[in-house]
């Protein structure tokens, strides 16, 4: 029988599940923490950050291969196949499939952890992390769930431990320049954002397909982790578990903290929302195969109101006028002001336009100056080992920036699981009016 218990209960129990394996408590009640005034546990930058890695295989491996400046001192994946090529990379590296095993084992061995898994597992590896006092560099989303992320945030506050969220564009320069010239009214007012992308490139809403024996290569319960058990399905990993609402967020979770990141930065768009959605082809299990997500947020004494759209799974925004005979990238963002619109093309906001076209031809001699510092070669990952090694934080760390940017995509999941709109009301962590949205937003998990 699958033993489901949930956050309340999660929070209390699974710190003595941990000390039964020899490590301290990673999992407890959450305080109003005062904020820390520098980080802790900061290496002498004449060190090598010693770093270990859960999640190996894809994305883990960038991330690790984008941390080889420092020493890698463990390496921990629950597939040794999908893991066999970084393994090699790193013959002299321990392995492990249980993070719990390696982290209890190497203990003070490890300064900083990498974690490149499925969603659903972000926040018990990060937080067991981070509660032993190691620096973390999660990938996006960094939560599973706006409960998961608000608890990141607060531990980040508690522990006083470097912390970075795997969204790279925020550290290039497109950015910075959105950011800047937002700040400097180059637009004027800005009322509207329209965000799009070209995912799903995985089967969306995805299916529960007849079980099958998994490989000898992977430990299956390892893998499902925190989440409800299911039987191995080989059409859900190493890729297509994105779809899944037990492992994944969908097209919205995983590139929102991506091409909303520039939007999210220099709007500010943080506060009381209403978030409603447009599907196509809704599941209880899985994302939909397209939606259209419309965040509405109110004016305050920073910024004007603005109203976010979203698309995914095909939808696309009214291509502006001012484009021309510009061709409209298949991802990308544009923003509206009374004097004007900025557009940006790409998953990551790299490239930062004016429309129409004649109108950045003049704005060209007259850019705002630049003010925002920039991250050497755009390198999160080293902007990340530099902060550890007492160096400036980190632009996508849990604090400032990224568990509020989690949050507010997280939302838009809320509200489309909901099947209608939501008034989020931060200050309580609450859907007004709609208790039912507690079980999404506070996620029950399962002990393993």
């Amino acid at each position: 029988m699958t033993n489901i218990i949930t956050r309340r209960r999660f929070l209390g129990q699974l710190g003595a599940t941990s000390l039964a394996l020899g490590m301290p408590s990673w999992l407890r009640a959450q305080t109003n923490a005062p904020a820390v005034t520098g980080y802790k546990n900061l290496i002498s930058p004449g060190k090598k950050l010693r770093i270990a890695a859960v999640g190996c295989g894809g994305k883990g491996r960038s991330d690790i291969i984008n941390s080889s400046s420092e020493e890698i001192v463990a390496l921990c994946d629950v597939d040794f196949a999908r893991a066999s090529e970084t393994f090699a990379y790193f013959p002299n590296a321990p392995r492990y499939r249980d993070f719990r095993q390696m982290l209890m084992e190497m203990g003070d061995g490890i300064d900083a952890v990498t974690v490149s898994t499925p969603d659903h597992m972000h926040y018990p590896v990060a937080r067991l992390a981070m509660e032993m006092g190691k620096h973390v560099y999660v990938q996006k989303p960094m939560a599973h769930s706006v409960g998961e992320a608000r608890a990141l945030k607060k531990l980040a506050i508690e522990t006083g431990v470097v912390t970075q969220m795997g969204n790279q564009g925020h550290a290039n320069e497109g950015t910075r320049l959105f950011k800047e010239w937002i700040d400097a009214g180059v637009i004027g007012k800005v009322t509207e954002a329209h965000i799009w992308t070209d995912r799903p490139v995985w089967p969306q809403p995805a299916i529960w397909v007849k079980p099958v024996p998994p490989p000898p290569t992977i430990d299956w319960d390892l893998w499902i982790g925190v989440a409800t058990y299911h039987d191995y399905r080989d059409n859900i990993a190493p890729f297509n578990w994105r779809a899944y609402w037990d492992f994944g967020s969908g097209a919205l979770g995983d590139m929102g903290c991506h091409t909303m990141d520039a939007c999210f930065w220099a709007l500010n768009l943080r506060g009381p929302v209403k978030v409603s959605a447009e599907v196509r082809d809704a599941s209880l299990i899985s994302a939909p195969a397209a939606s259209k997500i419309t965040y509405e947020f109110a004016a305050t004494p920073e910024r004007d109101a603005v109203t976010m759209h979203w698309y995914d799974g095909g939808f696309k925004p009214p291509i502006p006028k001012e484009l021309g005979n510009g061709i409209f990238p298949k991802t990308g963002s544009y923003v509206i002001g009374d004097k004007g619109i900025i557009m940006t093309t790409g998953d990551y906001n790299a490239t930062v336009r004016l429309l129409p076209e004649s109108r950045m031809q003049e704005f060209l001699p007259h850019r705002p100056p630049k003010v925002i510092p920039r991250v050497p070669g755009s390198n999160p990952h080293l902007e990340w080992i530099n902060a550890c090694k007492g160096g400036p934080k980190p632009g996508s760390n849990f604090i400032d920036h990224s568990a509020d940017l989690s949050e507010m995509v997280q939302l838009g999941n809320v509200a489309l699981r909901m099947g209608r709109p939501i008034d989020w009301d931060p200050a309580t962590g609450t859907c007004i009016g709609l208790p039912e949205a507690d079980a999404i937003i506070n996620k029950n998990y399962r002990l393993y």
